[in-house]
């Protein structure tokens, strides 16, 4: 058997406005937050990307830094075919990643740890390719709410 191999299939860039907070007087809840993911693309060598509307993330922050996000996000490709793509993975928010959101500044890759594993869904046959592989990203920050991942696909 074939040792798996990563390709670059697509960078991943949005901007995200929240979290939600409760408005009714009620104690937020400490166990989820609730981001909206904006102005999204998706852009490789296959694929071109951008979302029509809002995507939403539920965020579970944990101890020490970790939290772990679940987001669904619509994307329609420049050639008219409807993506959804989700995701869930693990964020470390390291010093390094909490003075680049103080500051609005971009991180490196190796700042935090932000790793997602991704799906999608479309019933498009050219991107067929989407639902018939594995993917999995590294993400950092370009800006407080500006999110880059580098999406690998799994071979």
């Amino acid at each position: 058997m074939n040792q798996p191999e990563l390709e670059l299939a697509m960078i991943y860039r949005l901007q995200v406005r929240g979290p939600a907070l409760a408005r009714d007087g009620s104690p937020a809840n400490p166990r989820t937050q609730f981001w909206e993911m904006l102005e999204a693309t998706l852009e490789g060598p296959e694929i071109r990307a951008s979302s029509p509307m809002p995507g939403i993330d539920w965020f579970t922050p944990g101890t020490a830094g970790y939290g772990r996000p679940h987001v669904r996000m619509p994307f329609v490709t420049d050639d008219g075919a409807l993506v959804l793509l989700e995701y869930r993975g693990i964020v470390h928010a390291t010093a390094a990643f909490d003075r680049a959101v103080a500051r609005d500044t971009a991180t490196d890759w190796n700042d935090q740890y932000m790793r997602m594993a991704m799906t999608f869904e479309t019933t498009s046959e050219r991107y067929a390719w989407l639902m018939q592989s594995l993917f999995i990203a590294r993400g950092r920050l370009r800006g407080a709410k500006e999110l880059e991942y580098e999406v690998y696909r799994l071979s």
